[in-house]
């Protein structure tokens, strides 16, 4: 049982990474509890509270294993004991015969402010967790079975916990035989080398400003600046700019096609309302438009306010922004508006979008993106020189417009003379209203033809229609497909060029029926004349986010009453019409009112990257002003994975490279893979990657030949990479384009000709990005001197992309994927890795996951752990030498400990560098010379040549000599383990003796014909090395097993005597 609805104490769940530590008196036990059967009954020993002190009878080394478990201690554990004094275990329950018990357990779980959740391992307790987590339900609580531990909780749980899982990946890493010593010489000689030039690099941080100039779209919104020599004068040439664009205004109007096109205007609903609508603007800050669809606001509306600024002789001062949600939206009504002005687009009317625009010197009215206004915000905080701003189908509460409104709402006080509108088709005034404290609300009734609408039940009643078989063939027959070939297909979608979306609005030939297949963008302003039917499916395949476990989903769902009521309106814009709705109406009657507003079902991360840089405060707070506020586990989701990426400090505030981020328009993720591909001089390639991924995917995917597209993609890539497979494509129809053979390149290997097309541009404009930063000298082609060193790309990938990482384990035919966040997950079927049986790299980075049935991780590059131990996140050390975590401990790696070392030093180095680099963008690296060849040699050499175990054991680094100089008469586990040749009959020996069951061996051959056991006792699984034969793999898992439990001590029947005595006492204290 499982509920995602927050407790009604505002609590949420917590990941055990980010938990402190809770210190647990436990009820005082005189039983001496081994360490070894803590590891049996209850390992990990993350199960042990950080509280308790080690019994004084356990040796040295159970000491030390109990006390590595309380280190890794993450959930909140308690002790119960009855009303007469009966024990209860601390680490489980008692069977739930007696439910009075378990009513006091959880009882006493809710009193206890301090405490969060009950853990149980015991059998008895999973197999009757239906009942105690229908108790559990009934008393306010959370309940989750994960494999084999029940969890209790005050808050809700997610999918997976990383901490619970006995199954975990853990890494043992080793490099090839060299390749240390190599490393270190070079590592050595820079650090010797540092004592030389730091006073070089002080100097130079001192001496450097901390993030540069902020870059903006090419001055698209500065106000041009008169060289005047004094006020009067400014003021003169204004007026006459007045006078001219109120000339030019006369004479157009009293032309003969200004005086057709004003008696069109007139005979829109909006026009009626011009002059209320101007005086109502005039005496209120921020007013509200609803009007219905096809009344004519989106196009009338700025012109009204233009029109009569011109009148007034304040065309020159006269700034209005109006925003759209789409860039379609924004074109398209710019052109409209300026044709009703008899001019060209460009000069008293304009648009901005990314990587098109088209403003000139008296541009007064300009339509753009509300992205493109938040770009201006950075800048221009106070909106210097706008005077009005109008937020245009404001319904439809993308995250950028519910952002904006808070912006504007802050604004408002500064700016008395700045107005504000707010317009939409269907419009939950009352809403905006009492937001903006009451603000005036103008209703436009507009006129639309009658849409006669048909539901699913009066479709089949009209039809008769029952499906046959014949029906249900997808295959058309010849007739099908000539009646079809006098259909003009038009797609209406955000991600198709502009080019080909102004289609739509094209008139087909005669005899030819236009068909628009259109997304949820036909619900917005755009009027397409020659539409009557419409067919709505009552579905939209929208992004939400399931922010409990961090997860976002890409589902079909039903559509809001208002977006049908869009959806019918576009039948009846110029002519009478029908709609079609393809539901009953019983499913329209159920479905929500409005649509949730994105804010609410999208991450966070950029949006709070935008708080910050905008000095907006706490983020938590600010977004707590917002109309609808997002949950709480989304802003701390977004606020953690920025403080994992750098980008954020423990106290939330911007870092270098977090400012740095907020001048990209993009990802953080691509941002922070785009600014360190430039300091580690491979910068071409990660432009490409960056560009692709800012564009819809240039890899097409023809259901009637998808095993050649994918074909095509994978010779891309060659080497388990999608990242890489973009680079090779560009550069490819690259060279292509320069012998004139794009577009056939294009199709030979199925890209997109407009997505090509569209990451050249991109590259332009991210380079342009980066030089106005300082981080790339266009005079030096320093940037790209390693841009042919696929590895270093990989580790910059990976750099960028982390914590998306997940585990590669493989097994007979196949291989699994483990992420920290959701367990196991799958590729999608579009990677060139999900065709590969075998990927040779231990981890995998990817640029998103999305849940549609199961979790699917889009985009991956494969990377050894070289790559992820110096290029992913920070590394801190693990509860013995040779251990280092990554992600709060569900990255753990295992090693010698001078390779931790060299490691640890390289990684300390490393991120000094990319500091100073921030810090001083113009520095060089020759300096770092020694350091960066270190870092280039271990990521290029390493072969992966580790391996992963599993569960909840603890690597050992056995050491032959040591084991024979502390037992000179034993054998060392290398040849057949603490146990010798017997190890199997002692380890059966010593559980068996203290009441345990026998364990079990499962064996597999590889594929050089060598053998490798596993051995099974209590839940746990420890695996022992390849040997050549059957007999000897099991010898050796079962030492390895020994060895664990014992930590290499001399193995003889005294000892598993001992042993088992202790071992059996204690199973009965906790029976």
């Amino acid at each position: 049982m499982k509920d995602r609805t927050p407790s009604s104490n505002g609590a949420v769940y917590v990941p055990p990474h980010l938990r402190l530590r809770s210190v647990v008196t436990r009820s005082d036990r005189s039983s001496a509890v081994s360490a070894v059967d803590c590891k049996l009954r209850e390992a990990p020993a993350s199960l042990l509270d950080s509280g308790t002190i080690p019994p004084p009878c356990l040796d040295s080394r159970s000491q030390e294993l109990l006390s590595m478990g309380k280190s890794r201690f993450n959930s909140v554990h308690y002790d119960f004991a009855c009303d007469d004094g009966a024990p209860v275990d601390s680490w489980g329950f008692s069977p739930p015969a007696n439910i009075d018990l378990w009513k006091r357990k959880l009882a006493l779980l809710l009193r206890d402010k301090e405490k969060q959740e009950l853990v149980s391992r015991e059998k008895k307790d999973r197999h009757d967790f239906e009942q105690i987590a229908a108790l559990a339900s009934r008393m306010g609580l959370f309940s989750h079975l994960y494999a084999k531990v029940a969890v209790f909780s005050k808050v809700p749980l997610p999918n997976y916990r990383f901490d619970l899982d006995d199954r975990r990946p853990q890494r043992e890493v080793s490099l090839p035989p060299g390749l240390l010593r190599r490393v270190d010489e070079h590592l050595g000689e820079f650090l010797s080398q540092k004592s030389r030039f730091k006073c070089f690099q002080d100097n130079s941080v001192s001496r450097s400003s901390s993030s540069g100039s902020i870059a903006t779209d090419e001055g698209l919104f500065e106000q041009p600046e008169l060289q005047a020599s004094s006020k009067a004068v400014m003021e003169k040439v204004l007026w006459r700019r007045s006078l001219h664009l109120r000339d030019q205004q006369h004479a157009w109007q009293s032309s003969l096609d200004g005086s057709e096109m004003l008696e069109f205007r007139k005979n829109l609903p909006a026009y009626k309302e011009k002059d209320a609508l101007l005086t109502t603007i005039s005496q209120n800050q921020v007013i509200i438009i609803s009007g219905e669809t096809g009344c004519g606001k989106t196009t009338q509306v700025p012109q009204f306010i233009l029109e009569s600024e011109i009148e007034s002789l304040r065309g020159a001062v006269c700034s209005i922004i109006c925003t759209q949600p789409r860039r379609i939206s924004a074109m398209s009504v710019s052109e409209r508006v300026a044709s009703e002005r008899g001019e060209k687009l460009g000069e008293s009317v304009g648009y901005k979008v990314r990587l098109e625009g088209m403003k000139g010197r008296d541009t007064h009215l300009l339509f753009c993106t509300t992205g493109i206004l938040l770009r201006r915000l950075l800048v221009d905080r106070n909106l210097k020189g706008v005077t009005h701003v109008i937020v245009d189908e404001i319904h439809e509460r993308g995250m950028n417009e519910d952002f904006l409104l808070i912006v504007l709402k802050d604004l408002l006080p500064r700016r008395p003379e700045l107005r504000l509108i707010l317009m939409s088709a269907t419009l939950d005034a009352e809403l905006f209203s009492s937001y903006f404290g009451g603000a005036q609300i103008i209703y436009i009734p507009g006129f639309t033809h009658p849409v006669k609408t048909h539901f699913l039940e009066d479709i089949l009643e009209m039809t008769g229609y029952r499906l046959t078989p014949y029906n249900q063939i997808d295959d058309y027959g010849p007739e099908k497909t000539w009646k079809m070939s006098k259909q003009a297909p038009r797609k209406r979608k955000t991600q198709i060029a502009s080019t080909v979306q102004r289609l739509i609005f094209t008139e087909p030939d005669k005899g030819v029926r236009k068909v628009v297949l259109a997304t949820n963008i036909a619900e917005t302003s755009i009027t397409i004349n020659d539409v009557v039917f419409v067919l709505d499916c009552g579905k939209a395949k929208e992004t939400s986010y399931d922010a409990l476990n961090n997860t976002p989903c890409l589902l079909p769902s039903w559509i809001s009453k208002v977006s049908a009521q869009q959806r019918r309106g576009r039948a009846g814009r110029v002519q009478p019409g029908e709609c079609y709705h393809l539901y009953p109406r019983s499913v329209f009657d159920s479905f929500f009112e409005y649509q949730l507003p994105e804010i609410l079902r999208t991450p966070l991360q950029s949006l709070c990257l935008q708080i910050k840089s905008l000095k907006l405060g706490s983020i938590s707070e600010f977004l707590s002003r917002a109309l609808q506020s997002p949950e709480l586990l989304a802003v701390q989701n977004a606020i953690e994975y920025l403080k994992i990426i750098g980008a954020f400090d423990e106290s939330e505030n911007l870092t270098v490279l977090g400012r740095y981020l907020t001048m990209l328009p993009m990802e953080p993720k691509l941002g922070k893979m785009l600014i360190i591909g430039s300091i580690f001089n491979c910068l071409d390639p990660i432009l490409s990657i960056v560009a692709g991924f800012s564009v819809r995917d240039p890899f097409l995917t023809p259901l009637e030949k998808k095993d050649a597209a994918e074909a095509a993609k994978s010779q891309f890539s060659r080497d388990h990479s999608d990242h890489l497979a973009i680079i090779r494509a560009y550069e490819g129809w690259k060279e292509a384009e320069r012998n004139f053979g794009g577009y056939d390149f294009c199709w030979k290997n199925f890209l997109s000709v407009q997505s090509m097309k569209a990451i050249d541009s991109l590259r332009k404009e991210f380079f342009s990005l980066l030089r106005d930063t300082g981080l790339v000298d266009e005079h030096s082609n320093t940037y790209n001197a390693w841009s042919l060193d696929e590895r270093l790309i990989r580790a910059v990938i990976c750099c960028g992309l982390y914590p998306g990482v997940c585990s590669i384990v493989h097994n007979e035919k196949s291989f699994s994927l483990k992420t920290m966040e959701d367990g196991q997950v799958l590729l999608y079927s579009n990677s060139v890795n999900a065709r590969e049986s075998r990927i040779p790299y231990p981890w995998i980075v990817f640029n998103e996951k999305i849940k549609v049935n199961s979790i699917f991780l889009r985009d991956s590059t494969a990377i050894s752990d070289s790559m992820l131990l110096l290029f992913g996140g920070s590394i801190s050390k693990g509860d013995q030498e040779g251990h280092l975590k990554m992600l709060g401990g569900f990255l753990e790696f295992f090693m010698k400990p001078d390779v931790a070392e060299t490691y640890q030093k390289l990684r300390m180095e490393l991120e000094e560098l990319i500091q100073m680099k921030l810090l001083n963008p113009t520095m060089d690296l020759h300096s770092h010379h020694e350091l960066l060849s270190a870092i280039r040699l271990l990521i290029s050499e390493d072969q992966c040549e580790g391996r992963f175990t599993f569960g909840r054991q603890i690597l050992q680094q056995p050491s032959k000599k040591s084991t024979l100089a502390a037992a000179p008469n034993s054998v060392s586990r290398i040849e057949s383990g603490p146990g010798g040749d017997n190890s199997k009959s002692q380890l059966q020996t010593l559980l068996t003796r203290a009441g345990y069951a026998a364990p079990i061996y499962k064996t597999k051959q590889l594929k050089n014909n060598h053998f490798q056991a596993t051995v099974e006792f209590n839940g746990l699984q420890i695996m022992g090395q390849p040997c050549t034969n059957k007999k000897n793999a099991e010898k050796d898992a079962a030492a390895k097993a020994l060895e664990w439990l014992m930590g290499g001590n001399q193995i003889g029947h005294d000892y598993i005597n001992q042993m088992s005595m202790m071992l059996k006492r204690s199973k009965k204290d906790h029976n």
